[in-house]
């Protein structure tokens, strides 16, 4: 049997992560068409778009990143005959997401202060700001719709995630264009027209979700009604495996939201060229979060259902399809950068950003040389996460960040061109954390890991 249609073979992982790649290519769609339009409307709210974007992603990661924990949880739940208990866990999940929002929520005045303290453009203050507390808006709901989403991924209905994401940006997409511009008869609201629609498609997702959590099937197989309650030992379980992984979301967004803050003191030229690579990045790289995912989910499952053997097949084939995948993206970095870089020049703006463009073409560059890394790293660390190992990703990833950020701070003063410098502070980075990642699996500690309750008492337990 070949290596496409063995057990844990690249089908098997492409059939559930093909779903999950459109859904998360949904929100580099999301993500590219909110930054595009704004750099139509002027280049400075892309540029604050950029900044305000990323420390949306840096304060709301942490919970994010222990709920997103239920795919593995509920994936290991699935493998090892207990559908009962997904029920009570996604409902321990739902609690802490409705428990962290008002924290979430205190934030959105505290938007400017947070600008002001980071040292950032002066003239950007204002347009970044606004755009992060409308996104604080619906800050809650992407906590929320993370735990929901890993109930359908962990059952692997990766279909039902991908539609729901493809509805979401739907309405995204819409809102941008009548919000930023004001068509249709509503205000043209630029910045502010953009962080509303993205707060509102939050929501969609998460409402969605709810309603399809609650079909009768669901309701009765994975015991939803019935685990409506407050399971203090499940949820001391979920925060267990889920604090490291928010935790690495955490260090690993704060180290970028840092060195992209230290390329807003360069200029705003060079945190929109900057905006503009990482633009075409997030099409090799958020696509990879649902192979990930995919790697998360067949691990967990195989190791409780069939053995570590069928674990490793099934992330290898993930990591394969990974590779594939980016090194078509870097091989397009590098022949046609002209070509992609050319959309920028459909707005308003025309050949007043043509120097941007120029310096965006050679972080393009830095791009093609890590996203294969990054491919690596990325996959490989959700089997391992899959398998429970959260805690060394945390750890790994914590040192990495703070190695090449503390490397960056350093060298700074030194360096003739601190945008360079930055990028390959970045590309030092994502090869690092691929060598760890791979280290670490082939060493093979998560082979002895479980998160749930296994009924085979010679199976190692993690608690």
């Amino acid at each position: 049997m070949n290596i496409w249609n063995r057990p844990a073979g690249i089908a098997e992982v492409l059939r559930v992560a093909l779903p999950l790649m459109i859904s998360t290519g949904c929100l580099t769609l999301t993500l590219f068409s909110d930054r595009t339009m704004l750099l139509w409307y002027g280049q400075p709210e892309m540029a604050a778009s950029m900044a305000g974007g990323n420390l949306f992603w840096t304060l709301t990661c942490f919970p994010v990143g222990i709920v997103s924990m239920t795919s593995a949880m509920v994936a290991q739940y699935s493998g090892s005959g207990q559908p009962q208990r997904i029920g009570r866990l996604i409902w321990q999940a739902i609690w802490f997401s409705l428990a962290i929002s008002p924290l979430l929520w205190m934030l959105i005045p505290l938007s400017r202060s947070i600008f002001v303290a980071a040292g950032q453009d002066p003239s950007l203050l204002d347009l970044e700001s606004i755009y992060l507390q409308w996104l604080l808006v619906g800050a809650s709901a992407v906590v929320l719709e993370s735990a929901l989403a890993g109930f359908f991924s962990g059952t692997e209905r990766t279909a039902i995630v991908m539609w729901v994401n493809i509805a979401a940006s739907i309405v995204n997409l819409v809102l941008d264009v009548v919000l930023i511009f004001g068509y249709a008869g509503f205000p043209e609201l630029g910045i502010v027209g953009a962080g509303i629609a993205s707060s509102i498609s939050f929501w969609t997702k998460a409402i969605i979700y709810l309603v399809l959590m609650h079909r009768r099937a669901d309701t009765v197989r994975f015991g939803i009604a019935a685990g409506r309650v407050v399971d203090f030992p499940l949820l001391r379980r979920l925060l267990y495996f889920g604090v490291p992984a928010g935790l690495q979301y955490q260090a690993e967004s704060g180290g970028f939201a840092m060195i992209v803050l230290q390329i807003g003191q360069v200029g705003t030229e060079a945190l929109a060229a900057t905006a503009m690579a990482i633009n075409f990045n997030m099409m090799a790289f958020v696509p990879l979060i649902g192979v990930s995912i995919a790697a998360s989910v067949l691990v967990g499952k195989h190791l409780t259902e069939s053995g570590p053997s069928l674990a490793a097949r099934a992330a290898i084939s993930a990591a394969l399809l990974g590779v594939c995948y980016s090194a078509t993206w870097a091989t397009a970095y590098v022949l046609i950068p002209d070509t992609l870089l050319s959309l920028y020049l459909a707005g308003n703006q025309g050949e007043a950003i043509a120097p941007t463009i120029a310096l965006a073409r050679v972080l393009l560059r830095f791009v093609a040389v890590y996203c294969i890394f990054d491919a690596a790293q990325i996959v490989i660390g959700g089997a391992l996460r899959g398998a429970g190992d959260t805690w060394f990703v945390l750890f790994a990833s914590v040192s990495v960040a703070v190695l090449w950020v503390t490397v960056g701070l350093i060298g700074k003063p030194y360096s003739s061109n601190p945008l360079h410098w930055w990028w390959w502070m970045l590309t030092c980075w994502v090869m690092s954390m691929a060598a760890a990642m791979l280290g670490r699996f082939a060493h093979g500690r998560w082979r002895t890991l479980r998160m749930v309750e296994a009924a085979d008492s010679s199976i190692a337990m993690v608690s």
